[in-house]
């Protein structure tokens, strides 16, 4: 059997690496600066315990190739078992002999990562680190887009049953745990209810609120039910079921005051059982007028994209501006022009720009001057041409072939993490194929 000589010289190796798609890619990210800025984890301060496969930077590069790959977590492990320019992208080596099987690994960085990231100072590195293959660095772009959770469409009637079911099968479980038989509640009832509800093609008012009426009166039946069995019995809830029971009572309030006309508004609306921070984001889209997910209003500078304000709730960012040319500054200096969306041409950030001597893509309130109006007409095009295919662009860039379309991450800290590495991917993939055109041009 031939040798396999590539594997028995380390320099060959890296030098190989360094020259395909994955390489070119390693060397457009600073990973020892931005795992500077995360916490070691508990292994490399003690030595204790296992050693495990990873350590930040290599938890980084994880999280990254996760992105650029478009893969799930269990195929990325696979993928890195197999493929040797995946391992020296995560800084490792697997021997022959070797292979990792733990397919959660990426979820768990993703847990770690997100518990200490510091989103403004990661883009102040990536910044610093991109800037000499970016160009007009004086010109910026801003805009906000909702960055959906992996939740099913959720409606009142959904939701409430959901609650039912949930607190059911606790209460069932805390008879068990005080060793009493089953319970005898009709569940069976209400199930056959929300399943013929569910099957009418026609869903009518009426019968919505009429079911609706009914399922919060069984879930506050139940409710009560957990709540004497846990004064008679010595039953104790684990912290997860009493997060659980408390969103449960709040989505009933919620709910019960809607449904009795209490409110015409639900404020901090719940809309998912497992992912209580979920707001409803409406944008007002044809296709699509309410979105469930983070609200992320970002910067762009050169096609390359930086998050200014991230939120659950729904806000206003017509009223970001402001911030969003001080991230300008603080990241490049000046800012000359800006462009955005109608929503941020309120009389305020216009004078804000007239102030700072920043020229936008707003169209002119009032007479203006003859000589100027050719001249700025142009320019408002430049600015609203670089907006609408750029920046507008990138949203689809990133949902479609980022892993961004649907976020399927478990809580509020990894889904943040898991936006913020989609983002942060698709700006490496540009800045890899900028540094690539610059080499070759010097060489030429």
């Amino acid at each position: 059997m031939s040798k396999i000589v590539l594997f028995d010289y380390p320099s060959l190796l890296d030098q190989r690496f360094l020259q395909t798609d994955l390489g070119r890619l390693y060397q457009s990210i600073p990973f020892d600066e931005l795992a500077a800025v995360i916490a070691a984890p508990r292994h490399a301060k003690s030595g204790r315990g296992c050693k495990p496969w990873f350590d930040v930077k290599g938890g980084i590069a994880l999280e990254i190739l996760k992105h650029y790959l478009n893969v799930s977590d269990a195929m990325l492990i696979e993928r890195i078992n197999t493929d040797w320019s995946l391992q020296l992208f995560c800084g490792i080596r697997l021997r022959p002999d070797e292979m990792i099987k733990d397919t959660d690994l990426p979820s768990a960085w993703r847990s770690y990562l997100g518990k200490y990231l510091d989103i403004s100072k990661v883009q102040d590195i990536l910044a610093r680190h991109w800037k000499p293959y970016m160009n007009d660095t004086h010109i910026s772009s801003e805009d906000a887009t909702c960055y959906e959770s992996g939740i099913a469409f959720p409606t009142p009637v959904k939701l409430v049953w959901q609650c039912c079911n949930k607190t059911y099968l606790l209460y069932n479980h805390l008879r068990r745990q005080a060793k009493l038989r089953g319970s005898r509640c009709n569940y069976e009832k209400f199930r056959l209810l929300f399943l013929h509800y569910q099957k009418t093609k026609k869903k009518t008012k009426r019968a919505e609120k009429k079911l609706l009426k009914t399922l919060l009166k069984f879930l506050l039946r139940l409710l009560q039910l957990i709540e004497e069995l846990s004064q008679q019995q010595p039953v104790k809830l684990s912290l997860k079921q009493a997060a659980e029971i408390r969103t449960i009572i709040s989505v009933y309030a919620q709910q019960h005051d809607k449904v009795y006309g209490k409110t015409d508004k639900i404020q901090d609306r719940i809309v998912s059982l497992s992912k209580p921070y979920i707001r409803p984001i409406v944008r007002g889209k044809e296709a699509k007028a309410v979105e469930f997910g983070a609200k992320v209003n970002k910067l762009q500078v050169d096609g390359i994209s930086f998050i200014e304000h991230f939120s659950y709730d729904a806000f206003n960012e017509g009223t970001r501006l402001k911030d969003c040319v001080w991230l300008h500054k603080r990241l490049f200096g000046k800012c000359t022009h800006h462009s955005a969306d109608k929503i941020y041409a309120t009389n305020a950030n216009r004078s804000y720009c007239t102030k700072q001597k920043i020229v936008t893509n707003f169209t002119p309130k009032g007479r203006q001057k003859t000589a100027h109006i050719e001249q700025s007409k142009t320019m408002r095009s430049l600015l609203n041409k670089q907006r609408a295919t750029r920046l507008e662009g990138s949203f689809g860039n990133e949902k479609n072939h980022y892993l961004l379309q649907k976020v399927n991450a478990r809580n509020a800290i990894t889904e943040k993490c898991w936006i913020f590495f989609g983002i942060m991917t698709a700006n490496a993939s540009i800045i890899t194929n900028r540094r690539q055109a610059s080499i070759k041009a010097a060489a030429a």
